[in-house]
């Protein structure tokens, strides 16, 4: 890309950026004066942390008039002075729980390519290096059906959080890319330990799980004894879908529900919900604002209802931008863009729906040309 095609990019995003945050989207996060504020710079690649703002017209002061945030988080902790430099002098006074669920961790879900985008090149398995010299880019994709799946995860883990453990303040957010965001904002989690918080990511993904003494076997059956509670409840509903539970009477006891114990891996695999530990132990990690901009993708990280879940949703239902722009391509090849499949051919002019163009410039496929149909709502 020449370094007019870079600056034509450039201008291109962060107009639409700061014309979606004139509009002051964004859904505060309660107590902002102790929170850190972070943001990943358009302007320079940068990763801005120990950030702080009182009051969020100061925020958007800052983010629509000098620095364009490609990402933009706040803390999940609480801090007496949040914009100290050093972790250690930030007075932490508690955090928010949070998981993190990605669905391209599923079988046929996150396809790859590798994009030269000096010469064009496409390639369907990693190259180190480019015809011309130039780094790979790395193009992902990933289906509906995939986020669906993770939705079905998510939704488990609520009920695991909400059901079992008794947390209130349970809130989900499609993250604008490739997954969902759980936040617990609960005062009995704000002053959990690292290692408190790790016990609850190992629980609800079963890591360390003592299948021998939480599941009793009898004669080659798994047992159970309604009503069940916890990991048993959910197992036992599993198994009942999947339609391998029987009625038992075992030593005179009636109304014994059972299932073969060769089935408990293929139950608990169902059951148990596999998140990103990282996420959930550290009580100082970021978290993106809610109605922030993603710039992976171009959508917005929006709080999803947990009665409704994706019902009549699709990846165009989370994008602020309407209309369509017109994009030179710079690549000749397929590719999948927000549930939509591109034929695309290097040097040709196309008019795509603005979700998929933006989402396109962001992979570096194409070049905006021109965007007076292009509108920025909310």
């Amino acid at each position: 890309m020449s370094r007019l095609e870079q600056t034509s990019r450039f201008i291109f995003l962060r107009n639409i950026i700061r014309e979606y945050y004139s509009k002051r989207p964004l859904e505060e996060p309660s107590e902002l004066h102790k929170r850190e504020i972070a943001l990943e710079s358009l302007e320079d690649g940068a990763y801005i942390r120990h950030l702080s703002f009182p009051y969020m017209h100061i925020l958007y002061d800052y983010i629509t008039k000098v620095k364009t945030p490609m990402h933009l988080y706040y803390s999940s902790a609480l801090y007496s002075t949040p914009d100290a430099s050093r972790m250690e002098d930030k007075g932490w006074e508690g955090s928010e729980l949070m998981f993190d669920i990605d669905a391209d961790k599923y079988p046929g879900c996150g396809n790859k390519v590798w994009i030269c985008p000096v010469s064009g090149d496409v390639y369907a398995s990693e190259v180190d290096k480019c015809p011309r010299g130039e780094k790979p880019v790395e193009y992902s994709s990933l289906s509906w059906d995939c986020i669906v799946r993770a939705w079905q995860d998510i939704s488990t883990l609520v009920d695991i959080l909400s059901t079992e453990f008794g947390f209130h303040g349970v809130r989900v957010y499609f993250s604008g890319n490739r997954g969902f965001h759980l936040k617990v904002h609960d005062s009995t989690v704000f002053d959990l330990s690292r290692e408190a918080r790790r016990a609850i990511a190992d629980y609800v993904s079963c890591e360390g799980l003592n299948k021998e003494e939480i599941f009793p076997v009898y004669r080659g059956f798994v047992i159970f004894i309604p009503p069940e509670y916890g990991l048993r409840r959910r197992v036992l509903e599993i198994a009942s879908r999947m339609g391998i539970v029987v009625k038992k009477e075992i030593r005179g006891i009636r109304g014994v529900e059972a299932f073969s114990v060769e089935h408990l891996d293929e139950v608990l695999a169902k059951t148990c919900i596999q998140v990103d530990k990282a996420v959930t132990m550290d009580p100082t990690r970021l978290s993106r604002f809610g109605n922030s901009l993603n710039m992976k993708a171009g959508l917005r990280v929006v709080e999803i209802d947990l009665n409704k879940g994706l019902d009549g949703l699709d990846y165009f239902s989370f994008s602020p931008f309407k209309g369509s722009i017109r994009v030179k391509s710079l690549v000749t090849g397929d590719f999948e863009a927000l549930g939509a499949r591109i034929f695309l051919k290097r040097g040709e002019v196309y008019k795509l729906d603005a979700p998929i163009g933006i989402y396109l410039v962001l992979k570096n496929v194409v070049l905006p040309l021109e965007y007076s149909d292009l509108e920025v709502g909310l």
